[in-house]
């Protein structure tokens, strides 16, 4: 399992920040052996598909233009022409192979890990010029498996092409005995199949390879779990921070209900654990709204200002407890509340109405509380 530098045991996956950071620093999976599988792969394709059309461009070069006997006869002028045909002709011929190759070649390099371009990646890093840490990286576990890959990659397309020359031994000892034509023939669909068969052993390679790159890709960025905890610190503040901010803004909101409370028509209260305030207004309401509400100390200090604003504060367990789980603050009480909340804004609103000296009427027992609305 890979260490950091504090010695502390890197078992956690990469986090999306760490990752994004190691692609700005250009670092992203790459595998040179896909690339020379694509281009290998590509190269046989195109040289299948316009074979004949190649060696025919060969054999004309070769008998027309590079005759000895008709290069001696010509003049320098006469040479120059032939040779800038003979040119051309086979610029012709090569055009499919080396267009699609380029394009391949393109395509291979960003085939894993994608396009990135990092201008950190161009900067000037002493340790690529350092002796001391190029020994370091000559000897590295990393520089040994390298050099095992190579030996058998090596071992392995040396194997494929002496298999399928040995296949063809017998054809090879024919080629002194065959006209010049027929052997070139020969000669090119040998080497054609050995190109074939060395690009089909790339594909085993770059099947064993790309998954070994995004392993240890992966296992190169894990994190340790500090450091997983010092970047969620980093990204969302320290867990003490946070909470003082949510105290904070718990007690502005807190202040900016207590200030609705003097502006209530009535305070319902438990009496003592719970305490909602409800204000009523017909003209621009359609129901009865909880402007504040609160349990235990905040049901107090609810209560204490509505003392000291002349609110009329009405006991009513069930009715109290309905409003303080069912209705966010702000927001209408729900529809099967508006009787029980209708008795008591009339009973306030006949509290408001009495003449001064007048007996104050019987407050309001009996509330109808849906079922799903008791707690």
């Amino acid at each position: 399992m890979a260490e950091s530098e504090s010695g502390a045991e890197r078992s956690e996956e990469a986090s999306a920040k760490r990752l994004t950071e190691a692609r700005e620093r250009g670092e992203v999976p790459r595998s040179r052996e896909l690339g020379t599988m694509l281009l290998l792969m590509s190269a046989a394709g195109v040289l299948w598909a316009s074979s004949d059309r190649f060696l025919g461009s060969i054999q004309s070069a070769m008998r027309n233009d590079f005759q000895v006997g008709r290069a001696i006869r010509m003049n320098d002028v006469e040479l120059t022409l032939a040779l800038r045909e003979a040119l051309l002709a086979m610029l012709s011929a090569l055009a499919p192979f080396l267009v699609v190759s380029a394009l391949v070649s393109i395509a291979a390099s960003i085939a894993l890990g994608g396009w990135t371009f990092s201008v950190e990646a161009m900067g000037f890093k002493w340790n690529r010029i350092d002796p001391m840490s190029g020994i370091g990286r000559m000897f590295s576990t990393k520089s040994l498996m390298e050099l095992v890959k190579a030996t058998v990659k090596f071992l392995l397309l040396l194997g494929i092409a002496f298999a399928v020359l040995w296949h063809d031994a017998t054809d090879l000892k024919m080629l002194a005995l065959m006209p010049l034509h027929a052997a070139f023939a020969a000669t090119a669909t040998m080497a054609f199949k050995a190109f074939f068969a060395v690009s089909g052993g790339t594909v085993l390679i770059a099947m064993l390879d790309v998954p070994f790159q995004l392993w240890d890709y992966a296992n190169n960025l894990k994190m340790t779990k500090q450091e997983l905890r010092e970047e969620a610190r980093e990204s969302d503040g320290s867990p003490e921070v946070k909470a003082k901010i949510r105290g904070l803004q718990q007690e502005l909101a807190r202040r900016r209900m207590m200030e609705q409370v003097p502006k209530a028509d009535v305070v319902v209260t438990n009496p003592e654990h719970f305490a909602v305030a409800l204000r009523f207004d017909p003209a621009t309401m359609a129901a009865p709204l909880l402007v504040a509400k609160g349990a235990d100390e905040v049901a107090f200090r609810i209560r204490e200002l509505a003392k000291g604003a002349g609110v009329t504060i009405l006991e009513a367990p069930p009715l109290a407890r309905a409003v303080y789980h069912s209705t966010k603050i702000n927001h209408e009480i729900p529809a099967g509340l508006y009787l029980a909340v209708a008795q008591v804004l009339a009973y306030v609103f006949q509290l408001r109405k009495r003449p001064a000296g007048a007996q104050q009427p019987p407050a309001p027992r009996d509330f109808v509380i849906p079922p799903e609305l008791q707690f």
